[in-house]
């Protein structure tokens, strides 16, 4: 968490609310339920990680207006597609479990997240053990009109999305 504030975190015109946990810190936007941004650093340490999937999807208690929530989703053929992957936390069990948060979360269709997202996700692993450490910041493109999945909120659903690498 030091290195991504040191680094620095990207510029909000918009108004969202930044949050900083163990290893991610992200700006979350009520308008459309989830991260305007995810930021995360991967070190070479992701290469000797053996914590496993938790899959405890939750609430983030440090979002303060609420996240989306597992009736957001279910049975809407979209997937919970993480914004900071969990494979890339697997060095603790603190921040892979913190990665299930719903603010690091943005509906996927199911072959975007499983094969292209999963392949660039294991791409940019592959950069990090080969380059020491890799900045990552990750969002959903948010503007006016997205469609959206209405449950027990309204949760935007992003035409694109886009992973900065550094």
């Amino acid at each position: 968490q030091d290195k991504i504030v040191r680094y620095g975190l990207p510029s909000q015109k918009e108004k969202c609310q930044v949050v900083h946990h163990k290893a991610m810190s992200l700006c979350y936007d009520e308008k459309y339920e989830q991260a305007r941004w995810v930021v995360h650093l991967i070190t070479k340490d992701v290469e000797f990680g053996n914590v496993r999937r938790t899959n405890d999807f939750r609430s983030d208690p440090l979002v303060l207006t609420g996240t989306a929530t597992f009736d957001d989703y279910v049975n809407t053929g979209y997937d919970r597609g993480h914004l900071a992957p969990s494979a890339d936390f697997r060095w603790s069990k603190t921040a892979l479990s913190e990665s299930y948060f719903y603010s690091n979360m943005s509906p996927q269709k199911p072959e975007l997240n499983r094969e292209r997202w999963a392949e660039l996700e294991n791409l940019v692993r592959d950069w990090a053990v080969l380059n020491e450490e890799v900045f990552v910041v990750t969002g959903g493109i948010l503007k006016e009109g997205l469609p959206v999945i209405k449950g027990s909120n309204t949760v935007s659903i992003p035409e694109s999305f886009y992973k900065v690498i550094v």
